[in-house]
């Protein structure tokens, strides 16, 4: 019954807050929930949005500690001050960074601040003197496949999903660590003239497009330049393409700026008619997981916050956009209204630079470089530039370490038959490597990356408890990315420090259980079930053929009520806040990650850079010295993410069947997963449900 859909970030618009008192609460007691038979969802903890059933579950004692805010928990970290970053070059005029500025919040009710986080703001200081002849050096001996051309473009291709995991030799795709570390990468490296930056469609999260777009905000301060090109554009694409220094489209190019939209399916009035009943039991009024299988319209609550989260994505675009191209947010707005999707228009209206074909900005990057016509334009692709260190750049760290461990996916507790390298976190592992860095005593500090729904309640609650542990031994910072909810936001609340993005989906406490009563469907087709029992309570979940009896709705009753509490209660504790303010922001509603952070539910806004800085401060490493990340994530090839690799461009369906089978071998016992919010783009939809992707891709292949 519980799926996963893909989730888009939102941003939130900032908010007076007042500081949160700090309290200390005794233990809470951990009563384990019913386990789920056929049919049937167990009593458990979820996040809910709007299509499918979400489950999360109770877990047991955190030791409270005392937290305070402060106003810069809400800087961003590269963008909280003026980037005014100017090129010039023979022959053209010059070109500025737009300015990138972030109100802060109105805190007057703060009078002291008993935290001031590092914003981890990027900072280019060109490598001269000795350190750059060393790098001369490096590049003079380094390995053939890290050899590149002086004066070359880096052109990179986004297109499709994008990964918040390392990627293999072998694994296609893209992966968001390697993309950022190649913009900076290519702010230093002296044999990159530029970048090229072909966008295509996107297929992720609105975090992932926030980090992007920040690092090319931050790749701009070396005075390089970065040109983008965008055939297909929607709000995804435009918004990182606007960031950049120039951005064309060909003729033909379609633009379909016309606004987002976000949806919700309802199945009631078709289990009506098939004869299917489900008997769904929710705390929390935001608590909208089930009312696609038992409503037949939006619920007043899910519509609320489905608003107010569709609200922050398109209020955030509007003002990044109107900043980068210099134009009153209205003006936006009423732009957008008019369904323009002329090319001619746009080139008209500044929202792009010009009109040209690829190879004419081929040319175009040519006669900038200074190359004859006849020859050709030296380029190094995304993949290959992926291979050169950062070593030989001149851009290792030092002698003091942070592990960087990537959680990603959707959350099982042991490795399914089906399992590839990279497909989900896989909580033994998860935990192997934990407990690794807690007995090691080279790292300082760690950051734990999170992008994930949830998924196996009792994986989540072990890697709690072994990040809990961790976190007694060293400062452990947890990093959202484009969601970390149910589950996801389960690992994050052991951390001492949760830094997410503006756009971060995350929170989502609440509850809901049920079962199908499929009484009336065995009537109609002829099928009968009968139970031989023991016990009172021994059909609760078994007996799908019947309704519910008084007594069995009454236990459901009171044990969904009980996993609430627990889980707002153990929640509450975490966060140092009393019950009563934990009610005001769970029953069962997502946050955007500002919302979240004015709320007491984040520490601070930003990306990884920014969760890395505050892991320095916390383990007394100077801000200016320079540290080793040390990945405890990076992926190494296997022979089945070998044959898929290959597999996948002759058939562009093997990462759904994957997918499939290992939710079918992993999705026994209770689930701790957030179902997202499908946000889309009125051109077309993106497919939420894994079989209609397997469905697109075979017919795409015919």
């Amino acid at each position: 019954m519980s799926k996963l859909l893909r989730t888009s970030h939102v941003r939130i618009q900032r908010q007076s807050f007042s500081a949160l008192l700090s309290t200390i609460r005794g233990p809470i007691q951990f009563i384990p929930s019913l386990s789920p038979l056929p049919f049937a969802c167990s009593l458990s903890l979820h996040c809910s949005l709007s299509n499918h059933l979400v489950f999360l579950q109770t877990l047991p004692i955190l030791t409270s500690r005392s937290r305070n805010f402060s106003i810069r928990a809400f800087d961003s970290d590269s963008e909280t001050k003026n980037e005014d970053v100017s090129e010039k070059r023979e022959g053209e005029t010059t070109s500025s960074l737009a300015t990138e500025t972030e109100s802060r919040p109105d805190n007057g009710s703060l009078s002291s601040l008993a935290e001031d986080y590092p914003t981890g703001e990027f900072e280019f200081h060109k490598i001269t003197g000795w350190s750059g002849f060393v790098v001369k050096l490096r590049m003079l001996f380094a390995f053939p496949w890290e050899r590149v051309r002086k004066g070359s473009v880096l052109n990179m291709v986004l297109r499709g999903q994008i990964s918040d995991q390392l990627k293999s030799r072998f694994s296609s795709g893209l992966s968001l660590p390697q993309i950022c570390e190649n913009f900076v990468k290519a702010a230093y490296d002296p044999r990159i003239s530029g970048i090229y930056l072909q966008i295509e469609p996107l297929n992720c999260g609105w975090g992932k497009v926030e980090e992007i777009r920040r690092h090319i905000l931050n790749y701009r301060k070396s005075g390089k330049f970065i040109i983008a090109y965008v055939p297909a554009c929607g709000e995804k694409e435009y918004y990182i393409g606007c960031s950049c220094e120039e951005l064309y489209a060909p003729p033909s190019a379609y633009f379909a700026l016309y606004g987002l939209t976000v949806q919700s399916s309802f199945l009631g009035g078709v289990f009506e008619k098939v004869g299917i009943e489900p008997q769904v039991q929710r705390i929390g009024k935001y608590k909208s997981a089930g009312d696609q299988l038992a409503r037949k319209t939006m619920s007043k609550e899910n519509c609320e916050m489905l608003t107010a989260l569709l609200d922050n994505i398109y209020d955030n675009w509007l003002d990044k956009v109107s900043i980068a191209k210099g134009k009153k947010r209205e003006d936006i707005d009423s732009f957008i209204d008019e369904g323009v999707y002329q090319v001619d228009r746009l080139k008209e209206d500044g929202w792009i630079t010009d009109i040209l074909y690829d190879d004419e900005v081929i040319s175009m990057l040519k006669e900038r470089l200074r190359l004859k016509k006849d020859k050709k334009l030296p380029m190094v692709d995304y993949r290959k530039y992926s291979k050169v260190r950062k070593w030989t750049l001149g851009l290792s760290g030092g002698k003091d370490q942070i592990a960087i461990i990537r959680a990603s996916g959707s959350i099982s507790r042991v490795k399914g038959p089906f399992s590839v390298s990279g497909s989900g976190i896989i909580g033994e592992q998860f935990i192997e490597k934990i407990r690794s860095l807690r007995d090691s005593k080279r790292y300082k500090a760690v950051v734990i990356r999170i992008d994930s729904p949830g998924g196996d309640a009792l994986a989540s609650d072990l890697m709690w408890r072994e990040i809990k542990l961790l976190a007694a031994t060293k400062p452990v910072i947890a990093s959202m990315g484009d969601v970390a909810a149910s589950g996801g936001y389960y690992m994050a609340m052991a951390a001492g420090t949760i830094v997410a993005e503006n756009l971060t989906l995350t929170g989502s406490i609440g509850v809901v259980t049920g079962k199908f009563n499929l009484g009336q469907l065995y009537e109609r087709i002829g099928f009968n079930k009968e139970i031989i029992s023991r016990g009172k309570y021994a059909e609760l979940t078994a007996a799908e053929q019947r309704p519910f009896r008084p007594e069995e709705a009454e236990l459901f009753s009171k044990s969904a009520q009980n996993a609430y509490k627990q889980f707002r209660d153990k929640a509450a504790l975490s966060r140092s806040m009393t019950v009563d303010q934990m009610e005001e922001v769970a029953q069962g509603r997502v946050w955007a990650g500002k919302d979240a952070a004015s709320r007491g539910l984040v520490d601070a806004i930003g990306g990884l850079s920014r969760a890395v800085a505050i892991a320095k401060q916390k383990a007394n490493i100077p801000l200016n010295r320079k540290v080793t990340l040390v990945e405890f994530s990076r992926p190494s090839p296997s022979l089945p993410e070998v044959l898929s690799g290959i597999g996948s461009s002759l058939l562009g369906v093997e990462r759904t069947v994957k997918q499939q089978l290992q939710d079918l071998t992993s999705s026994d016992g209770v689930q701790a997963r957030m179902d997202g919010i499908m946000f889309q783009k009125l051109e077309g939809a993106a497919f939420a449900n894994p079989f209609f992707n397997l469905i697109k891709d075979v017919l795409s292949c015919l």
